[in-house]
């Protein structure tokens, strides 16, 4: 009887440990509604500026971002105010760890999610899925997922033309503190075109050929 008591306390021990453990394996951004902001380029006074979005945008109006695990599977969710959809829409969500980084995006009608031991030795591509106002990318789980996390974000971004941001754009970051021009309010930022998403335009590219060239493979 005593033997039996301590396998049961053991086992109830076992799994408040492991509940423990699964809950810290899930996090969430909230991001207010009405926060994109909008991005124009005046080329004859070489300067861009920042403002409000004076548009209703709610298909890149972020509402929250999400990681979680799942079994041996993670999963990064976007959900906006409005629609997943656009031609000229880009969606991305990174969650890393000390152990581990995983990313998402879609844009254009294709999307991926991915991750990366942070040590090189692995790597895993999975997919992404859209249903109305929720992006969801799934990929396995690398190594214990058990890293402590070290960064969580992700934005959503709108242009005239898709990855054009010679001319205008508008966009959206969970958290705010992601986005190119928080801290100040209506800037006027003379001579300086930086806070483009043009890098994130190559990497998406990038990844989907990557990721075609291994399918094919």
């Amino acid at each position: 009887m005593y033997k039996r008591s301590i396998f049961i306390l053991g086992a109830v021990v076992t799994a408040v440990f492991l509940s423990a453990g699964f809950a810290s394996a899930a996090e969430t951004i909230t991001d207010d509604n009405g926060d994109v902001w909008h991005w124009t380029w005046n080329a004859n006074a070489g300067t861009h500026t920042w403002a409000h979005s004076v548009s209703s945008e709610p298909d890149i109006d972020i509402k929250e971002i999400s990681y979680s695990v799942e079994g041996q599977q993670v999963l990064l969710k976007m959900k906006v105010a409005g629609d997943i959809q656009g031609p000229n829409n880009l969606y991305y969500v990174a969650y890393n760890t000390t152990d581990a980084a995983y990313y998402m995006t879609y844009g254009n009608g294709s999307g991926m999610c991915m991750g990366f031991l942070e040590n090189g030795t692995g790597f895993s591509y999975g997919n992404t899925t859209v249903s109305g106002d929720t992006l969801i990318g799934t990929t396995d789980l690398l190594g214990t997922g058990t890293g402590t996390a070290s960064g969580f974000y992700g934005y959503a971004y709108k242009y005239s033309h898709f990855g054009d941001t010679s001319g205008e754009w508008w966009g959206d970051w969970a958290p705010q503190e992601q986005s190119p021009w928080y801290g100040s309010e209506n800037s006027d930022n003379g001579g300086n075109s930086g806070g483009t998403p043009g890098f994130e335009l190559v990497l998406l590219v990038g990844a989907i050929a990557l990721i075609a060239i291994l399918k094919k493979n």
